[in-house]
């Protein structure tokens, strides 16, 4: 019997100010372009009561049938599960099929308005495991409030850096080979 292997995809949800003076006033918008700490304390605010988890999944899968068809969204949407979710640091936790993973950061990537505001979700981490998606996301916490605590130039200029950066942990690997023994074990018993 073969066991369905997942993959833990840790998000976050920013909220940029738009240049239409309809949506964000004037005022937030410059303050927004006067310095990175301001903008970070601007993508960084917490989500309305509005966006929950059922909405989250909603627009997911809405953005894989649009991009992906009834083909992409049946095989990437059927494993789909938002594990964590918290409004407060507008981040989450993803659980979804190893083989869909990449469709699904995609689709994330691609959707820019839920609940009537503008959104951007970053795919922060992809993991084997709900745990180390947890840890890396209490240390990237961390990071953002000694940035905002410090104001020092060299901080912000790390961290937006690391922004950048989408880390995928090489767990495949390790299960291909943790496989590999199994089935050596199994061979030498037989």
């Amino acid at each position: 019997m073969v066991r369905i292997k997942h993959r833990y995809i840790l998000f976050e949800i920013l909220y940029p100010p738009t240049a239409d003076t309809r949506v964000t006033p004037r005022e937030d918008f410059n303050q927004f372009s006067q310095s990175e700490l301001n903008a970070l304390l601007t993508l960084h605010q917490s989500s309305p009561n509005s966006i929950n988890v059922k909405t989250i999944l909603n627009v997911i899968r809405k953005s894989l049938l649009d991009h992906y068809g009834d083909v992409g969204a049946g095989k990437a949407g059927m494993l789909l599960n938002v594990k964590y979710f918290s409004n407060r640091t507008s981040t989450g936790i993803l659980r979804c099929g190893r083989d869909q993973s990449d469709y699904i950061i995609g689709a994330m990537s691609l959707i820019e308005k839920m609940e009537n505001n503008y959104v951007i979700i970053r795919c922060l981490h992809v993991s084997g495991t709900i745990k180390k998606c947890e840890e890396y996301s209490i240390e990237r916490t961390k990071q953002l409030i000694n940035v905002i605590k410090n104001k020092s130039k060299g901080k912000v200029d790390e961290y937006i850096s690391q922004m950048n950066e989408i880390n995928h942990v090489e767990e495949d690997k390790e299960e291909e080979q943790e496989e590999k023994n199994q089935d050596d074990v199994r061979i030498s018993k037989s």
